[in-house]
């Protein structure tokens, strides 16, 4: 049944990526909005439902290594792999507003949960605090997205826009395929997981966090075969903001989490690591080349490595 599961999965995040990928651009070109800004929210939103519910019902059912371990993984997964993979098969250039505005808040927020793990706890005010550097900064998104001639940007390729209700279900439906996608993805992956007797928290940073992070691996990857480099780059750094400042600023409303020493000590500062690296690998030449793309994908592999070895 877990292979069946898997499978049904991996389809449906394929498809769903691709229906997404069309669809917001279409909505993107329809509008004149700026297709960094579609994947900052439109589509990192999408591709981050998985990691939402999945965190939010492990918290729910009192399962705190599960559901904090499943964002620190995923975003690991998502800048090593996701970036890594599309780098690859494409190299990534980046907008101006990526190093002027995205990456700084993107390293911001991810030191500050860092900051606040150290106590061992995610409290309602850490949540709250998240919550509202999450909102002030989608809003900016929101309010800025059409104040720019976006028209006469030249990364905007000139692709057919399409019918907006056409685009509008594609987007909807490729939401729907990647959430239900993931989740049956990580159900048959943790039940692969279970047979072995996994640790919750190892399960959490590795199986749960790529099954969740599939999405954001195909819709990048998908992205960079179509060379829409703005949606691959805003769909990670987005996810990534979704996932720490939004899951992690409402979950602890909720239900404050408890934190465990290894994410204080180690997997945490490996996450602010694998951003910090992002950065610089952007700024370093303005884009993210192939070799780039192997590095990453070679450091995911020693992230895994170490949860099982513990190295560091």
């Amino acid at each position: 049944m877990y292979l069946l599961y898997l499978a049904a999965g991996l389809v449906l995040l394929y498809f769903g990526a691709d229906y997404l990928i069309k669809g917001s651009s279409g909505i993107a070109v329809r509008f004149g909005v700026k297709k960094i800004v579609i994947g900052l929210t439109i589509v990192a939103l999408g591709t981050s439902m998985p990691e939402f519910v999945i965190s939010l019902i492990s918290a729910i059912k009192k399962i705190d290594n599960i559901s904090t371990g499943n964002i620190i993984g995923s975003n690991i997964s998502n800048i090593f792999l996701a970036l890594g993979f599309a780098a690859i098969i494409h190299p990534i250039t980046p907008l101006k507003r990526v190093f002027k505005l995205d990456m700084p808040v993107l390293i911001f927020i991810s030191g500050l949960f860092v900051l606040m793990c150290l106590d061992g706890k995610l409290t309602r005010i850490d949540g709250i605090i998240l919550f509202t550097f999450f909102s002030i900064y989608m809003g900016y998104n929101i309010y800025n997205a059409r104040t720019i001639n976006f028209v006469n940007d030249s990364k905007l390729k000139k692709i057919e826009s399409g019918h907006l209700i056409k685009n509008s279900v594609m987007t909807v439906l490729g939401i729907f395929m990647l959430i239900f996608g993931g989740n049956f993805t990580v159900k048959g992956a943790v039940e692969i997981a279970n047979i072995f007797h996994i640790s919750e928290l190892v399960i959490g940073m590795t199986i749960v966090a790529l099954g969740s992070s599939l999405p954001e691996i195909f819709t990048s990857v998908l992205a960079m075969i179509k060379k829409e480099d703005d949606i691959s780059i805003g769909n990670i750094i987005g996810s990534n903001l979704f996932n720490t400042a939004f899951v992690l600023g409402v979950i602890p409303t909720i239900n404050p989490l408890q934190v465990d020493e290894r994410i204080i000590k180690t997997d945490s500062l490996i996450m602010l690591g694998c951003t910090f690296l992002l950065a610089v690998f952007l700024f370093w030449g303005k884009r993210l080349t192939r070799t780039k793309g192997i590095v990453f994908v070679l450091l995911y592999f020693l992230f895994i490595l170490n949860l099982i070895y513990n190295f560091i």
